[in-house]
């Protein structure tokens, strides 16, 4: 009895074996990736600026994509290329140089939500102004 069921087991097995070798070698069957095969979804963020300004109350929001470049923010190229200096780090985005804002207090809060890299992404910092949000973030806040 021990015999058969080894035998109906090997048998199993390489039926099993023989199903799949076939479709992996097709190109059927494929490994799981880490990486999306759309890269479009690989960084989507939406940047939205809340607070006030010389006109009144500021409330704006813009999409940016990275790699490729796209969405609705005015300078999706240069924000990008910033945002891929510090690796998607807001926290570590530099000030701007030569860049200065005067000293009127006008808070400007600052919340980006999405994907970085597949990563999810929560900031929010509030800024003395709408100028200082922009040189604070080397223009990646400017919209």
């Amino acid at each position: 009895m021990r015999k058969r069921l080894g035998v109906a087991l090997a048998a199993g097995l390489a039926a099993t074996a023989a199903s799949v070798v076939p479709a992996a070698a097709a190109g059927s069957v494929s490994a799981p990736s880490a990486v999306s095969a759309d890269p479009s979804s690989w960084t989507n963020l939406t940047i939205a600026k809340t607070g006030t300004s010389w006109t009144g109350s500021l409330n704006k929001q813009v999409t940016l994509q990275c790699e490729p470049t796209g969405g609705t923010h005015p300078t999706p190229e240069d924000a990008c290329t910033v945002l891929i200096a510090v690796n998607g780090q807001f926290d570590k985005l530099p000030r701007a140089s030569g860049g200065g804002c005067g000293g009127v207090w006008m808070p400007v809060t600052v919340t980006v939500t999405g994907n970085w890299r597949l990563q999810p992404v929560y900031f929010t910092k509030t800024y003395g102004n709408d100028c200082e949000a922009s040189v604070g973030s080397d223009f990646v806040f400017r919209f």
